[in-house]
């Protein structure tokens, strides 16, 4: 190695000085700086990438600044605050290790499925057709990280990620950002203004990749599968949130009670119910409900829309699942069982209120008498017999009753209609229970007994004549003759005794 004149090294410095640079310029410059009149030996370029070409004789690279004497300095670091630094020239196996890092950074980069096919539509990135692309020269190194930059500017707006500086802060809330853009962007959120417009349907959203993401549902694509099953997925984090399902892990937990949760939006709608607090209002009546889709699927009865329909009958539901539940009417499946005897439901509801005949609770109690129920509608039933009110009235008379089935039962003698049948005779019934009263008739059964006399009866109207019969006497009478004994006499009464007269004596006398 050459000694370098005194004076080429106080003029570099000198212009080093003027330029800002304050940190001492390596040996390999100035060993340029003295050998600028020789042929141009090649340096080592960092990162593994080739130096820019000359385009012409008199042309320097862009990324080097031209000294007054003709002398190159090396590009200078941006640092924060002001500070300078000049970079050094990296050996071979420091080159080696920045071109593995950067490769690494390069990898975990996310590529979004659009970015991929249009990767693939342009036939791979970075080629063309005499091979490998030329890359533009990153000669700014940030020393946290040993990241490249082409520009000062770019070294400078990554280097506020290390240090957490964010200048750019929005005027209308408290959110800051590194980057103009990201303001810019988010400003939109305030404005209203979502310049990305789906081409398929009438979406607009205010970022790009928003748009993208929309996009795969139109084209059904998700790219996002599941390892442990078979689903799949449009949004990554989605494939995040169902694969918590097969670990069993609920991060989110509630303060108040032992409730745990997959996701930090059904525990938000769960505290709500410790709160008491229903933030979703009716606008045409006055009720509240916790839930965004509970307020929706409400609205439906105001309008009188019911759009889940029936597709065996012309039943229509204002929900998807009272239109399952009576799916279940036509096929004749009750898949809820009663543990305690042979009764099966539609409905697990039916099943817990059937539940409670077993365990004879009644927990709906009158306020007004002693009864009690195990059914509330049961109760509202039975407080109207204190009110006195009939809210069914009969279209066809004056009648009201207190009950729909009752009404309904009445109407049925203005119509004639009689759609109880015995299956053993030709009779017809208005009500089931008489249907059931006449099937005695036939089975001889006598489940009705009077308490004095212990005789049977089928039908109760007939126990009650009985007990006016037996009870309606003195006591005495009735214990010395049994209460059912034959009568002297058939149903029809006998004939009355002839008149007495002296032509017609009584038998065994003569007529004098």
């Amino acid at each position: 190695m050459s000694h370098l004149p005194s004076s080429s090294v106080r003029d570099h410095m000198k212009w080093a000085g003027l330029l800002g640079c304050e940190a001492v310029l390596s040996s390999m410059a100035l060993m340029q700086a003295s050998t600028m009149a020789a042929p141009p030996k090649k340096m080592i370029a960092p990162l593994g990438h080739a130096p820019p070409q000359r385009e012409g004789p008199d042309r320097a690279p862009q990324s080097h600044m031209i000294l007054p004497s003709g002398m190159s300095c090396p590009p200078l670091l941006i640092r924060k605050e002001g500070e300078f630094q000049a970079p050094r020239l990296l050996d071979e196996k420091e080159m080696r290790a920045n071109e593995d890092m950067q490769q690494k950074k390069k990898n975990r980069k996310s590529v979004t499925p659009c970015k991929v096919r249009e990767q693939e539509g342009r036939g791979g990135k970075g080629t063309d057709e005499n091979g490998p692309s030329s890359k533009v020269q990153k000669n700014f190194i940030c020393d946290h990280c040993y990241g490249a930059f082409r520009s000062g500017y770019h070294l400078k707006r990554h280097i506020l990620i290390h240090t957490g500086e964010k200048p750019y802060a929005c005027a209308i809330c408290d959110m800051r950002f590194i980057q103009r853009y990201h303001l810019e962007r988010h400003s939109l959120i305030h404005t209203g203004v979502k310049p990305y417009a789906c081409t398929m349907c009438d979406m607009r959203f205010i970022q790009r990749y928003q748009l993208e993401r929309h996009s795969l549902t139109h084209t059904g694509v998700k790219p996002y599968a599941c390892t442990m099953c078979d689903k799949r997925f449009f949004q990554r984090y989605h494939l995040a949130r169902h694969s918590l399902t097969h670990m069993g892990v609920k991060p989110y937990a509630c303060t108040m009670c032992d409730m745990k949760f997959f996701q930090r939006y059904h525990l938000a709608r769960h505290s709500l119910t410790h709160t008491g607090v229903k933030p979703y209002a009716c606008t045409m009546c006055d009720k509240r409900f916790f839930q965004r889709y509970h307020l929706a699927r409400h609205s439906l009865t105001h309008m009188g829309v019911k759009p889940f329909a029936c597709t065996m009958c012309d039943m229509r539901f204002v929900q998807r699942y009272h239109l399952a539940r009576h799916s279940l009417t036509h096929t004749g499946v009750k898949p809820y069982a009663c543990t305690m005897c042979d009764k099966r439901f539609f409905q697990r509801y039916h099943l817990a209120r059937h539940s409670l005949t077993h365990m004879g609770v009644k927990p709906y109690a009158c306020t007004m008498c002693d009864m009690r129920f195990v059914q509330r509608y049961h109760l509202a039933r039975h407080s109207l017999t204190h009110t006195g009110v009939k809210p069914y009235a009969c279209s066809m008379c004056d009648m009201r009753f207190i009950q729909r089935n009752h009404l309904e039962r009445h109407s049925l003698t203005h119509t004639g209609e009689k759609p109880f049948a015995c299956d053993m005779c030709d009779m017809r019934f208005i009500q089931r229970y008489h249907l059931e009263r006449h099937k005695r008739v036939h089975s001889g059964e006598k489940p009705y007994q009077c308490e004095r006399c212990q005789q049977n009866f089928s039908r109760t109207d007939r126990l009650l004549r009985h007990r006016r019969l037996c009870q309606g006497r003195s006591v005495a009478k009735v214990e010395n003759q049994p209460c059912c004994e034959p009568r002297p006499y058939a149903q029809e009464p006998p004939p009355a005794p002839p008149t007495w007269s002296p032509l017609h004596p009584p038998p065994g006398r003569l007529a004098v």
